[in-house]
């Protein structure tokens, strides 16, 4: 069994929506017992595009995926992606507190 320095982790996915081969992923699943994953629609860019953007919708999509991909991965119907639509720079710090 391998020995975890954390029993709870919070892993931020900003840029690279895959849960395969992300190093970011790989080292909390490696370092923490429990590792809780995050996306965060940030509304400091999200409020200054037009309310029809393509590429938010790109995301969308791309972040539906990764939920549905976690929580196959985790085996656990609950153990999907925290999505948030906030200002990320105040839901993060929040978010690891909880």
């Amino acid at each position: 069994m391998m020995q975890t320095k954390y029993p709870t982790g919070l892993m931020w996915f900003r840029r690279d929506l895959r849960h395969f081969d992300n190093a970011t992923l790989h080292a909390a699943l490696s370092q923490c017992a429990q590792v809780h994953c995050v996306f965060v629609f940030d509304k400091t860019i999200l409020d200054e595009l037009p309310p029809a953007d393509r590429r938010v919708e790109f995301i969308w999509e791309s972040v539906q995926e990764l939920d549905a991909a976690l929580r196959q991965f985790s085996g656990q119907a609950t153990a999907g992606l925290i999505v948030c639509h906030a200002i990320a720079q105040e839901v993060i710090p929040q978010l690891a507190e909880q």
